[in-house]
């Protein structure tokens, strides 16, 4: 069912106080700030992160007091939804999806031209 726009305006602002509360890990997955858009009970954005290059849905699931994150390929189909996700749990969660790797420091280091001594 689709909500008015402005409480899903709220629903997204919500979303993004949450980021807020960690913006290196959120910065690191590469967000498009101009593929930002309000959805029903949400929000969808554009990735590059190391793990996941495109889209990152986050709906709030009213009734849980919960978040559901799915990831989206460039071809617009559904590749991974994770359900059931505390807030204290969402940028983890998200981070792990999109840009955290096994070695993720070296990872760093490629990407950045770093020499480690």
């Amino acid at each position: 069912m689709d909500r008015d726009f402005d409480y899903n305006l709220k629903i997204a602002e919500y979303i993004f106080e949450i980021f807020k509360s960690n913006l290196p890990v959120v910065w690191s997955w590469g967000i498009d700030p101009a593929s930002i858009q309000v959805i029903d009970l949400g929000v969808k954005f554009h990735v590059q992160g190391f793990k996941h290059k495109g889209n990152v849905q986050v709906v709030y699931n009213e009734g849980e007091d919960l978040f559901e994150v799915s990831l989206i390929d460039e071809n617009d189909k559904t590749v991974k939804t994770t359900e059931h996700i505390f807030l204290g749990d969402l940028i983890s969660v998200i981070d792990d999806a999109v840009e955290k790797t096994d070695n993720y420091q070296e990872r760093i280091c490629q990407e950045y031209g770093i020499v480690t001594g």
